[in-house]
């Protein structure tokens, strides 16, 4: 009997591997492609929430360089505004000047619009502007124009508050390509408060520059100081 039910098993299973083959298609996935770190960065932390507004900007900066005389119409590129015009108009000091005066103008209109109430607001240079994020907030500074000079410094504050902030900085081309420069990190607690970091960057001329300041704690807040120069 126990031969009889061994020989019925081994008959059965013979029959099912030879109908039906131990063969399951495979899902081939395609290798993945590499990733800039800066863009990963960029992307995590929300360094392109304000992609329209960036759009915006250099769509009235190409339109602000025509009317001013900074450049000629055929240089000024299409769907925007072309680097070799952005970098022609800042050697003309007088006119470029003309041009940013513009765009502060454009920016401080358009800051009530509904796409930028909670947008981003203007770096004024040389000026210190204050401010406080909370929670896992984020307050973020723009230039209003692409920026003459090669280099930027970023000094911010800590005056009061216990949560841990990140200071992003990144440059915005007229492609819309975002490229992260640097991060610095207030640590957690109240004992650094009075503390004092200062960054560097280059390589932004021709480019709107963006520093971001992100807090990371649930409930705890983050005021600061800060005063960008160029």
């Amino acid at each position: 009997m126990k031969t009889r039910i061994l020989l019925t098993i081994i008959l059965t299973c013979a029959f099912y591997t030879t109908a039906f083959p131990a063969t399951v298609p495979v899902k081939v996935m395609k290798p993945a492609q590499a990733i800039n770190p800066n863009e990963i960065i960029c992307r995590e932390d929300g360094c392109r929430s304000f992609a329209q507004i960036f759009a915006d900007v250099y769509d009235k900066w190409g339109a602000v360089m025509i009317a001013t005389g900074c450049v000629v119409a055929v240089n000024a590129g299409t769907g925007g505004v072309a680097m070799a015009a952005t970098l022609n108009c800042i050697k003309n000091a007088e006119k470029y000047a003309e041009a940013v005066e513009k765009m502060v103008k454009f920016f401080n209109e358009n800051a009530g619009n509904s796409r930028w109430k909670i947008g981003p607001r203007r770096i004024e240079w040389g000026t210190v502007q204050t401010g406080a994020v909370i929670s896992t907030a984020s307050r973020v500074f723009v230039s209003a124009a692409p920026i003459d000079k090669d280099s930027v410094t970023i000094k911010v504050k800590k005056t009061d508050g216990k949560a841990q902030a990140d200071i992003i900085i990144c440059k915005v081309d007229e492609k819309g390509n975002f490229v992260k420069l640097a991060q610095v990190e207030f640590a957690e607690g109240n004992d650094n408060i009075g503390e004092e970091i200062t960054k560097t960057v280059s390589g932004v001329k021709g480019h709107l520059v963006q520093v971001r300041i992100d807090a990371d704690s649930a409930i705890k807040k983050f005021e600061y100081q800060l005063k960008v120069t160029k």
